[in-house]
């Protein structure tokens, strides 16, 4: 059991579905999102859009996956997943992306190869990935 500020590790924070949030959410863990959300998700963690989830604004974490609707500009430092159900429109930076058929897809994609770390002010640090 965590004990005062202390951050315990594999956290996970859930949006239900039926609930709005206007604003910004960071996070040191996972977060899911079934219900909607107007702002800006930071999350040095797994950021999961459920069928029902439906967010505008900008996204920054380490993988996600997609099966909602989101509208913005998404930074994935590592893998990010878009299911069947899946919809984007914007601008998206990702290292690795895997795309289900019927999927729908908008906007300027960019592979940033694998990134560092995503610092406070959004901008992650790219690190050159060797390939064989």
């Amino acid at each position: 059991m965590a004990k005062g500020n202390e951050f315990e590790a594999g956290s996970r924070n859930h949006i239900a579905q039926g609930t709005t949030i206007k604003g910004d959410i960071e996070t040191e863990g996972d977060i899911r999102i079934d219900g909607n959300v107007e702002g800006s998700i930071t999350s040095k963690g797994k950021v999961v859009v459920g069928g029902t989830g439906n967010i505008k604004g900008n996204i920054r974490c380490v993988n996600s996956n997609i099966s909602g609707k989101v509208e913005g500009t998404m930074l994935v430092n590592e893998m990010l997943s878009i299911t069947a159900t899946g919809k984007f429109s914007g601008e998206m930076t990702y290292g690795k992306m895997s795309v289900e058929p019927g999927a729908l897809l908008e906007g300027n994609f960019t592979i940033g190869g694998k990134m560092k770390e995503i610092s406070s002010n959004g901008k992650a640090e790219r690190q050159a990935e060797k390939t064989a």
